[in-house]
């Protein structure tokens, strides 16, 4: 993935001569070679991919699944990499209401829902990852009626599409959480949210929109922090003590839940800071609270792929020395003087 991001050829040349079904194989949140060429704006190695029969359509998401997968051609002309979103469109990429809301093309969407209004709350769906196996971490197509083409013009920061979608009547009750994460903490996006009627519970509770939420639900405003505390506890935010002590201080929800349901126990557990979880621990963190797959913070401290295994062999007795009982069975290996 990374020799394919940079553009070496030779080094992607070698990689596939040894080992060809590698052309397919999804890294980080479903990404493939192409994609990340696409997204670098790498535009030999897309056309060498390209003529070894990659997959033009493949989608992957550049951050988090939490950040509405896209296609390498979407990408690309996103980033404005324009000679290879122009080379994938004649190469066969797709366009299609999605496309058109995430790159904030408002007239093509328009179009879209002349030929079917059915478009306008059309889920696209999402890669989830399943099991590790000798050819590294499956990734799955599975539905999320949540990624809808308001959710794309979220995130892709376009507000006429936004406007235009919601006056059309895209669907925002029972998507709250997804459209506040594709809003991305943007004060006049997440206004624009709970002007329409969203329920200000869903709201990120990060310090700088703390008073805007606050004032579409004076009943019961929320202690701001959590979303900032899981966020800090993820494996590529590289750990910071201090910093998770100062949002514990500043009265963050230890066990507070993204649109996931994962806590930043379960976050960092899952990256193997294992100070961070002695922290966390110590502040009242729930061992037991279950995310949307219902699983435990032990569940992702026994799947991570983190290379230091040191840690997460620790990370994982301390979460069973605190009480962790798993609902289901995991495979725990531990080293034989653990």
């Amino acid at each position: 993935m990374a020799a394919a991001a940079l553009g070496e050829l030779d080094a992607v040349r070698a990689i596939l001569k040894a080992r060809p079904k590698w052309i397919h194989r999804r890294g980080p949140h479903g990404r493939t070679l192409l994609w990340e060429a696409s997204h670098r704006g790498k535009l030999a190695m897309v056309k060498y991919l390209v003529k070894r029969k990659a997959d033009i359509v493949a989608c992957g998401s550049h951050y988090t699944p939490h950040f509405e997968e896209v296609s390498g051609y979407t990408i690309a002309r996103f980033k404005k990499h324009e000679d290879v979103a122009d080379y994938l469109l004649e190469k066969g990429a797709i366009t299609h209401i999605h496309t058109s809301a995430f790159l904030g093309d408002c007239e093509a969407v328009q179009k879209h829902l002349s030929r079917s209004l059915n478009r306008l709350n059309l889920g696209h769906p999402q890669h989830e990852m399943g099991d590790k196996h000798k050819d590294g971490l499956d990734y799955h197509l599975a539905p999320a009626p949540w990624a809808t083409p308001l959710c794309y013009a979220f995130r892709g920061d376009d507000l006429e599409t936004v406007k235009f979608l919601i006056s059309k009547g895209a669907i925002i009750q029972g998507n709250e959480k997804a459209l506040f994460i594709a809003a991305q903490r943007h004060p006049e996006r997440n206004r624009l949210l709970l002007e329409n009627g969203t329920d200000p519970s869903h709201a990120p509770d990060e310090g700088g929109l703390f008073e805007i939420v606050s004032s579409y639900d004076a009943k019961s405003p929320k202690a701001p922090h959590g979303d900032d505390l899981v966020y800090l506890c993820r494996g590529d935010r590289s750990g910071d003590p201090p910093e998770v002590r100062r949002l514990l201080n500043l009265c963050a929800d230890v066990n507070h839940q993204d649109a996931q349901g994962k806590t930043a126990l379960h976050r960092d557990a899952n990256a193997g800071f294992v100070e961070i979880s002695r922290i966390l621990l110590d502040s009242g963190a729930s061992v037991e609270i279950e995310d949307a797959n219902g699983e435990t913070p032990l569940f992702d401290a026994a799947r991570a792929t983190i290379k230091n295994t040191k840690n997460q062999k620790r990370t994982i007795k301390l979460l069973l020395k605190s009480g962790s009982l798993a609902t289901r069975s995991v495979d725990v290996t531990l080293s034989p003087t653990g």
